[in-house]
């Protein structure tokens, strides 16, 4: 009986062994990546700064009736983090690159044309390329406010805005003083 029951826990010991090397729930693998810069400036960008996309939204055409003629301003901010203001003690902003064919506006592709994308800051329009603020920078968090709006870039006329895709981009410095 005895040799009975060795053989019966020898199998019992090892059948166990297996089953407790396989998991009892599958299970998923993925690699997790992390980006980032290490920068020589007074402050960072926020991870929600960099790379922003501003939703604009639709907007018809009969919204565009002179050159000028602007789309509800939508708002977006850039969020400085980290910043020490011992040395340096303002932060400016500047969107340039990408110009419209005045040079002022930032150029649409996709289909839509007579509008480019107007950046301002507190309401007041800012030029591509030219200072669109100058903060005042505290220690740690800085927030700067904007918006942008497409706007009519083209003399007024019976086609002078057509219907399509509108997106565009903008290459946002910030520099210190």
């Amino acid at each position: 009986m005895r040799a009975k029951y060795t053989r019966s826990s020898i199998a019992a010991t090892l059948l166990f062994g297996l089953i407790s090397t396989k998991s009892a729930f599958a299970e998923n693998t993925t690699n997790v990546y992390f980006k980032g810069e290490i920068v020589e400036s007074a402050c960072g960008l926020s991870p929600d700064s960099l790379n922003q996309t501003i939703e604009l939204g639709q907007h018809p055409i009969h919204k565009f009736k002179e050159k000028g003629d602007r789309s509800t301003p939508v708002p977006f901010r850039v969020k400085l983090t980290d910043c020490d203001n011992s040395a340096l003690t303002k932060a400016v902003f500047r969107f340039e690159s990408n110009p419209d064919t005045t040079g002022d506006l930032f150029n649409v592709e996709g289909g839509a044309t007579g509008i480019g994308v107007r950046i301002l800051h507190n309401g007041n329009p800012i030029k591509n390329g030219e200072i669109a603020a100058t903060n005042v920078l505290v220690d740690g968090t800085n927030i700067a406010s904007f918006s942008a709006a497409y706007e009519m870039n083209v003399a007024a006329g019976s086609d002078a805005v057509k219907a399509g895709n509108a997106e565009s981009w903008a290459l946002l410095r910030v520099s210190y003083l």
